[in-house]
């Protein structure tokens, strides 16, 4: 009887720790969790100076404590943020949007450009027919042009 109780209680020792080891910042599931959320800009910044990612971190940890799953820690960080919670959005629609809005402002921010390029290309051919219909009569024009030329010839 001695015997049983001792294994018992030894066998408890052994169990016991093992099976209520609470979850920490080296734990794998741990490290899983915060490497997929972008924590309001604050991911890349170094934990010892940092409050806002030691606030992250421990709500992470005391959420794994809890009981609650990888999926279920994201989707509660999503529920709350929305896809800006996460380093790289989602796969649904709003993954989707997320991903396709900085290609859709270039490809927009394209169009003006060009859009703004072409008045100004076209305002200005617009001045150069005004100037070459400005003279009033062709010995004006020829005047003209002899004193460029004779101007060039004093520079160059």
């Amino acid at each position: 009887m001695k015997k049983k109780i001792f294994v018992a209680t030894f066998l408890c020792f052994i169990l016991i720790p093992g099976l209520t080891s609470a979850f920490t910042y080296n734990s794998k599931e741990f490290k899983h969790v915060i490497t997929q959320l972008d924590m309001q800009g604050h991911a890349d910044h170094d934990l010892s100076t940092c409050s806002i990612k030691k606030i992250y971190y421990d709500e992470v940890v005391e959420m794994l404590n809890g009981g609650k799953s990888e999926p279920e820690i994201i989707q509660s960080y999503v529920d709350e943020y929305g896809q800006a919670a996460l380093r790289t959005p989602g796969g649904g629609t709003s993954g989707w949007i997320a991903w396709g809005m900085p290609a859709a402002g270039f490809g927009i921010g394209t169009v003006i450009v060009g859009v703004w390029i072409r008045k100004l290309t076209l305002k200005k051919a617009e001045v150069n027919v005004e100037a070459k219909a400005g003279w009033d009569s062709e010995i004006e024009k020829e005047i003209a042009s002899k004193t460029f030329d004779d101007e060039r010839r004093k520079l160059f």
